[in-house]
């Protein structure tokens, strides 16, 4: 609960990681079967416990009057709100192609990258609604509510006309209303210039994760590619591994996006006294294997060449649009087109999150941010909309 997490951040502090917000783990508090079945409220409970939990492929084809598909950030906060207002026991589910409860995804590039003598960040400690300040939506916090949740289940296809999702296991859900809350997902090297080569990493979600922390384990020398948020992070992280570390990046200088160069050049020399090292203004040629087929250098347009048997790659994200094409794209900003309610072009369907792409009327212009705050924001703002229209209609 939010009452048993805390949340410790120092942005020039590589013990505690770059601008880390990290939940401390605390106990879980678990509700008891106070009760016996056969009153109201144990038998209510009963049910979210054992009949919601069970998300039978019986029960996942009756009817549903909300169906969030993603399990993020924005999946988690859109659920408290559907609670807020009374309105997600029974009614609501939320199908993820992770095994996960919606959590807090900045702590995978932060914390969560930790040696264990650091005192990582691990599940269920950063599940949503914890980086707002809420409470820890675990996810027995989910049967509790009455939420069926169809992890490990991602949606495949939609029938428009029909108001129904199919998922890859073949469940096909009806749905009253559908909340799209796919996100992103990471921008990957080709494959013919070695993106693929083991030892390369991208992260999204906590396999990913958890896949860089058994090659970090293992690594000597690792090379960040991406001068961005994630580069900063993970280098940050991989400074308490005690890794022989080097980001290169195309531009002048870090975060060339958001940080004017004297900012920059403060975090570039708090880097540099922590071992860190630079390739600014390089472009990447290919990524180059050993005998064994795992990653063992990078080489550079101007012919140079790291050696590596870790290798990162932060270089952006493209919104996961997935099945949803016919929903409208934004050909400007990418992702699925909304109006300022997150409603898109087909009457029931909303977009929210990373893969959103709403009207920024301060500046006249579409937008589409890739941040957890709008992920919040966005889904909160939608359901509180969406809820408020069924209202008065």
């Amino acid at each position: 609960m939010a009452s048993g997490s805390s949340i410790s951040s120092n942005p020039m502090s590589f013990k505690h990681g770059l601008s880390l917000w990290c939940p401390q783990s605390s106990p879980s508090l678990h509700r008891t079967l106070q009760s016996s079945p056969s009153s109201s409220i144990g038998f209510k409970t009963f049910f979210r416990n054992h009949v919601v939990a069970a998300s039978s492929s019986s029960f996942a084809n009756e009817n549903r009057e909300y169906v969030i598909v993603g399990g993020g950030n924005a999946a988690g906060y859109a659920a408290r709100s559907f609670v807020e207002h009374g309105m997600a026991d029974g009614k609501l589910c939320i199908v993820t192609r992770e095994a996960y409860a919606p959590y807090e995804r900045p702590a995978l590039t932060k914390a969560y990258l930790f040696p264990l003598d650091k005192k990582p960040a691990r599940l269920p400690g950063f599940h949503t609604c914890v980086g707002s300040g809420g409470e820890r939506q675990t996810p027995d916090w989910y049967k509790e509510k009455g939420i069926e949740m169809l992890y490990e289940d991602p949606v495949t296809g939609i029938d428009i006309e029909k108001q129904t999702a199919t998922t890859i296991s073949g469940k096909l859900l009806k749905y009253g209303t559908l909340i799209v809350a796919t996100g992103c997902s990471a921008s990957r090297f080709p494959e013919k210039i070695g993106g693929n080569l083991p030892g390369v990493h991208y992260i999204r979600d906590v396999a990913d994760a958890d896949s860089l922390i058994s090659s970090l384990e293992k690594a000597h020398k690792l090379v960040i590619v991406g001068g961005g948020y994630i580069g900063m992070e993970v280098a940050a992280a991989a400074v308490a591994w005690k890794l022989d570390t080097t980001i290169i990046f195309p531009e002048n200088h870090l975060m060339q996006r958001l940080f004017t160069p004297s900012l920059a050049q403060k975090y570039e020399e708090l880097y540099q006294e922590n071992g860190v090292k630079f390739i600014k203004g390089a472009s990447i040629k290919n990524l180059e294997a050993s005998s064994d087929g795992h990653v063992a250098a990078i080489k550079l347009e101007n012919g140079s060449t790291i050696e590596a048997d870790t290798v990162i790659i932060g270089i952006g994200a493209k919104p996961a649009v997935g099945p949803f094409e016919r929903l409208g794209l934004n050909n400007s900003v990418g992702g699925i087109q909304v109006d300022g309610q997150f409603r898109t072009g087909i009457p029931g369907i909303f977009a929210i999150g990373d893969v959103a792409a709403f009207p920024l009327k301060m500046y006249n212009r579409m937008a589409r941010v890739e941040h957890v705050d709008h992920a919040r924001r966005s889904a909160q703002h939608c359901v509180k909309s969406l809820l408020t229209a069924h209202t008065s209609s």
